[in-house]
């Protein structure tokens, strides 16, 4: 018989069949890291561990999908011993695990974003862009004349990323391999920042902005992120490609996450698990959501 204590387990949710919930089949779980697969100190428990392995063995193909890179991800991935699919950058990238080579990616035009880097800079940010490291060879650009917000310092110092420093999106020798651009400063900041944003770029991006990981908070913290990247670009589409190329009708598919990066997911999926911690739109984002507490 198929395994017991299914995807909802990692959610704290009880016993149910991994590949069989609320009488329903399903073939691909999709699972979020910070504040869902991780715990509050960035670790993956043994009970998720359990988990991942039960939900594999009953046949389910298990994808990471995650704001971080591959590279940011390294330690978890490892953890959680997932050597499969991950979703990375927000849905701008799509990674083998094991290899870290990209399979698939959403490229961010240059124009917008030379764009937003002046405008980062002009209001005392400096600009993070992320490469596609796998033909860069680096994995961020960072741009301008002002300081690291001490999370960006915080975070650099702790996973093995190659940042580049330079004073001028000039110096970008490789602007066709952009897949996300963005700062991380004090909500304070970011935020009437985001809005004017939104008003000036309207649909030609999708522009994100929420709390980031810190030292000291994995989730709810002041600081945040303000990330672009290209436009429809987010975690289900990358989810949809996958299931194009599997042959996977979008109800066989499970997601588990908490956060505003990935409400999408929750929508689309056919079964979409909001944890306990989730935000208030990723709890009433969509009928199929379950209320869970965090593993």
């Amino acid at each position: 018989r198929p395994a017991r204590q299914a995807a909802a387990s990692i959610a704290g949710a009880g016993t149910v069949d991994y590949c069989r919930f609320m009488g329903q089949q399903y073939d691909l779980l999709v699972i979020d890291l910070d504040g869902t697969l991780l715990d509050r100190r960035g670790r993956v428990s043994r009970r998720n561990c359990e988990a991942l392995d039960a939900v594999r063995a009953a046949g389910m193909e298990v994808v990471i999908a995650t704001g971080r890179t591959v590279v940011e991800s390294a330690a978890a991935l490892e953890a959680a011993k997932h050597e499969g699919l991950v979703i990375a950058a927000g849905g701008s990238l799509l990674c083998e695990a094991a290899s870290r080579k990209t399979v698939h990616r959403h490229v961010l035009a240059h124009d917008l974003v030379n764009e937003l880097t002046n405008s980062l800079i002009e209001n005392g940010h400096k600009a993070l862009i992320l490469k596609d490291s796998h033909v860069t060879g680096y994995d961020y650009l960072a741009v301008g004349p002002g300081r690291l917000d001490p999370a960006s310092e915080w975070w650099f110092s702790q996973l093995p990323v190659h940042v580049k420093f330079v004073e001028s999106l000039e110096e970008d020798s490789h602007p066709q391999d952009t897949v996300r651009a963005g700062a991380v400063a004090s909500g304070v900041h970011l935020e009437p920042l985001a809005h004017r944003l939104r008003s000036s770029m309207g649909e030609r991006c999708c522009l994100q902005h929420w709390s980031a990981v810190t030292e000291t908070e994995a989730i709810g913290s002041t600081t945040h992120l303000l990330e672009v990247f290209s436009a429809g670009v987010n975690k289900w589409t990358m989810v949809q490609r996958i299931c194009q190329d599997r042959g996977i009708d979008r109800s066989r598919v499970a997601a588990i996450r908490h956060g505003i990066n990935g409400l999408e997911l929750l929508r689309e999926a056919g079964l979409g698990v909001a944890l306990g911690n989730a935000s208030a739109p990723g709890r009433a984002c969509g009928a199929s959501t379950r209320r869970a507490s965090c593993a």
